[in-house]
């Protein structure tokens, strides 16, 4: 999740993160992270994401605020499953990346700043 504002609708941070908020904490699939309270209309990025252990960078001089993926013990992904991803090959055409479901594909990303 990438967001320019310190709180968001708690439906967002849901539909971004794919994390649902249920009276027995955050859960995703068969996971589910014990909060103290369950969240108002909004959320605090910062503080909910810390709550739930999830990665988090705050990038004062350019105002955004990152959420990463969960990890089990900081260590791993829960999921190895990627998001849909619709890009234009060289040729123009759309490639879709679940196009190569059931095989091993390394996604490299790059960015010159």
């Amino acid at each position: 999740m990438l967001a320019k504002t310190p709180t968001v609708a708690t439906g967002d941070f849901e539909r971004e993160t794919g994390w649902e908020f249920k009276p027995e904490g955050a859960c995703k699939g068969d996971v589910c992270i014990a909060l103290a309270e369950k969240p108002g209309d909004r959320v605090s990025i910062v503080e909910i994401a810390t709550a739930m252990g999830l990665p988090v960078v705050v990038d004062d001089k350019h105002g955004f605020i990152a959420v990463g993926p969960e990890a089990l013990g900081n260590r791993a992904l829960t999921t190895a499953q990627a998001p849909e991803l619709d890009l234009p090959d060289l040729n123009g055409n759309v490639f879709k990346l679940s196009s190569l479901r059931g095989q091993k594909v390394v996604v490299y990303a790059w960015a010159p700043y």
